[in-house]
């Protein structure tokens, strides 16, 4: 059984596919920089038209890549893999800043917690309890801005940084420590673990004595007492 397990893992390896490796447009790089597990991106030109250039693994056909033509504003193009299905890329010609800058968090948001947010100052301290993971809300300025947070969760009792990053433009960081209650906790639990330690010897000795003193007066009566 263990053999055959063995050789399906083996295959699995063995037969492993990756997804698309690269997208570029124009010979230039998507924003944020292009990474297989992101499904959406941004490309900014002032050209009339683009050519979207795929690079797809070996295992795998895309479609939606080629040369084409723009209008002013915003066009979404998307490009499909037989295997991972579809990446969204949305291309801004002449692109005007009213209609949303790029690289902001319009608000930022923690459940539980207090933080005074501003769309200009990127670095944060927060002060957690015995949090496994924090419930992080925001608001981009730009509708089709991307966001990708590292670092929420797993939180040690020394300095945990999470980073916010809008657009692969700006990173919003926030500085977690957690507090010493669950410090405090764990010395209440040494404290008590070492008192009960204490507590067993006291009575190991205890009754390693009761046996000794039985064994010694029943051998003092076999020897001594007993006709």
């Amino acid at each position: 059984m263990r053999k055959i397990l063995f050789a399906v893992l083996f295959l699995c390896f063995i037969l492993r596919v990756d997804a698309i490796e690269d997208i570029k447009i124009n010979e230039e790089k998507l924003s944020p920089y292009f990474d297989n597990q992101f499904k959406k991106y941004n490309y900014f030109t002032n050209s009339d038209y683009i050519n979207i250039y795929v690079k797809p693994s070996k295992e795998e056909s895309v479609s939606g890549d080629g040369n084409f033509k723009l209008e002013n504003n915003v066009q979404k193009f998307i490009i499909t893999s037989s295997l991972y299905g579809e990446y969204e890329i949305n291309v801004y010609k002449n692109y005007k800043k009213e209609e949303g800058e790029l690289g902001k968090l319009l608000n930022l948001e923690i459940a539980n917690y207090n933080i005074i947010f501003d769309e200009n100052t990127y670095e944060y301290d927060l002060v957690i309890n015995d949090e496994d993971m924090l419930d992080i809300t925001y608001e981009t300025d730009n509708l089709s801005s991307y966001v990708d947070i590292k670092g929420n969760g797993n939180f040690n009792k020394s300095k945990n940084i999470i980073e916010i990053n809008v657009d692969n433009i700006n990173t919003y960081k926030i500085n977690v420590l957690k507090t010493n209650i669950v410090s405090k906790e764990e010395n209440i639990k040494e404290e008590k673990t070492i008192i009960l330690s204490e507590t067993k010897k006291e009575i190991a000795k205890l009754i390693i004595i009761t046996i000794s003193c039985s064994i010694v007066f029943i051998l003092f009566y076999i020897l001594f007492l007993k006709k």
